[in-house]
């Protein structure tokens, strides 16, 4: 009974969420790479709903509101050229989905 009330509290208060990691760069100094959950409705529901399971998803086609996976952000590193690829794949949380947006940036050049 006492989650279902935390759940709610959580959804109600929070407003976002960052996580960061530090990378080596490919200039020898540490790059930021980072994921962004800014707490939306979709956000609010699925933590109310106990839907974590949908978050990621929602942080993955937020990006008009400020959010990004830490996978396409470190796609974009390694698309600028400010990491290599094996360092990005080596944090990458999703490796799959890591490797999935590179390919899929390929395939648009």
């Amino acid at each position: 009974l006492e989650q279902p009330r935390i759940r709610e509290r959580l959804a109600s208060v929070l407003t976002c969420v960052m996580s960061q990691k530090l990378i080596p760069g490919l200039d020898g100094k540490l790059v930021l790479a980072k994921e962004v959950m800014v707490a939306n409705s979709a956000v609010r529901v699925a933590i109310r709903n106990n839907h974590t399971d949908e978050i990621y998803q929602v942080i993955q086609q937020g990006g008009n509101e400020g959010m990004i996976t830490l996978e396409q952000d470190l796609a974009r590193l390694y698309r600028n050229h400010l990491a290599t690829y094996e360092d990005c794949l080596n944090h990458a949380n999703y490796k799959k989905r890591f490797e999935d947006l590179v390919r899929y940036d390929r395939r648009l050049i």
